[in-house]
């Protein structure tokens, strides 16, 4: 089943001052619904890859701002919810599980402190818990800097493949444009932008908050590389850049 996506998805540029002015005006001017469908879209599609606009050399990238930070990983779906299974060997929750591990050890070494929503092939919350209410709650609990949300992506169109990162809020724009130009690169994947939506995960996290779409399940070969070792901690790399370069550059 295709993963919901909101009504009235759009795609940003990449100029955060815009961004931010289009979400300020729709908020103050009532141009928008809770569900972002009335948001006008910035003028042109504008996805965000590594090397494009020729403003990636001014960015810091010091692996020691990390140092101290809270960071919350979230892998998504996981026990009885699997997520996507596509027409991979391994459907979406295990193969975000092993990335956010990777993740975990990666930002560990570097000095931060790590909260992830799950661990394990387990519900958040227990069994009888709203997987989304326990991600959020677990995030705001844990008074973290950032929320970083994991999953793999289903679309009906199978030749469909790339990266995407999406965002709700100003504060989580520039956390979802690092995040989407660091994995983009180490991937090499096809960039799909980095997108303005009403998840609830996003919505409701009292920090930044960014959720990435490594991949499409239902791309018979960006399925195969995303349930492979090599390719997630390929991917957690490029997670643990991007964090990088947020906290180098706030």
């Amino acid at each position: 089943m295709e993963k919901s996506r909101p009504t009235g998805e759009v795609i940003l540029q990449s100029n955060a001052l815009v961004t931010v002015l289009l979400l300020l005006l729709s908020f103050i001017l009532g141009l928008t619904s809770p569900d972002g469908r009335a948001l006008p879209p910035a003028p042109g599609e504008y996805p965000i890859t590594p090397g494009e606009g020729g403003s990636l050399g001014e960015l810091r990238r010091d692996p020691a701002s990390l140092r101290g930070k809270v960071i919350v990983i979230d892998p998504g779906h996981g026990g009885p919810n699997p997520g996507s299974r596509g027409v991979g060997p391994k459907p979406e929750k295990d193969n975000v599980l092993a990335v956010a591990w990777d993740l975990k050890g990666m930002l560990e070494f570097a000095g931060a402190k790590v909260i992830m929503t799950r661990d394990g092939d387990y519900s958040p919350g227990g069994p009888k818990a709203d997987q989304l209410e326990a991600r959020v709650q677990i995030a705001n609990l844990s008074r973290g800097d950032v929320y970083v949300s994991i999953h793999n992506d289903w679309n009906k169109n199978s030749s469909i493949t790339g990266t995407t990162t999406y965002f709700y809020s100003p504060d989580g724009y520039r956390l979802a444009a690092s995040l989407q130009r660091s994995v983009v690169g180490e991937l090499r994947s096809r960039s799909l932008g980095v997108r303005w939506a009403s998840y609830y995960v996003l919505k409701n996290t009292a920090m930044p908050a960014a959720l990435v779409e490594l991949g499409f399940l239902s791309n018979k070969q960006e399925a195969n590389l995303l349930a492979t070792r090599s390719y997630q901690t390929k991917a957690a790399l490029g997670i643990y850049h991007g964090l990088v370069e947020y906290f180098s550059n706030r």
